[in-house]
């Protein structure tokens, strides 16, 4: 099978994991009704750490540590195999980054969002938004998306 046929069709098997999760586990709605305002230097150093930590568990191939770092629905969606088939299908600059850059960092308490630039080392890069929620006191990853153009939205 041709290279850019296999990524096609693992990218195709991951958004059809996404969609069918998404069908049987509808999103979790935001709980705060507060808008989110720029995080505090603590809050962005704590969702930082978050996400580099999980960046640097894919690095070392260690998916349970990356995995726990994913909220519950994330979770109860896929299971630990789907989650790795989903990220390494669905987001290979994540899973294979060399390093990461992060930008603005919004929260409410509960809910945040970060702007991440994940560079490979070979001199690609990719500019994602991560958004978390709050679980029990921890910061956990709900979603990774690619950002748009740059400004136009958090």
């Amino acid at each position: 099978m041709h290279p850019a046929t296999r990524r096609a069709g693992g990218a195709l098997l991951a958004a059809l994991l996404l969609v069918a999760g998404l069908l049987l586990h509808p999103p979790v709605r935001l709980a705060a009704k507060e808008p989110p305002g720029n995080s505090t230097e603590s809050v962005k150093r704590d969702i930082t750490a978050v996400v580099e930590d999980q960046l640097a568990a894919f690095r070392a191939g260690d998916w349970e540590r990356a995995y726990s770092h994913a909220a519950s629905p994330i979770r109860e969606m896929f299971p630990l195999a789907d989650f790795r088939r989903m990220v390494t299908t669905g987001y290979p600059l994540i899973a294979k980054s060399a390093s990461a850059d992060f930008g603005i960092c919004l929260d409410n308490g509960s809910e945040a969002v970060i702007y991440v630039r994940v560079d490979d080392g070979a001199g690609r890069t990719g500019d994602y938004q991560y958004t978390l929620t709050k679980e029990k006191g921890t910061w956990r990853i709900t979603g990774v998306g690619a950002a748009s153009e740059k400004g136009s939205s958090v």
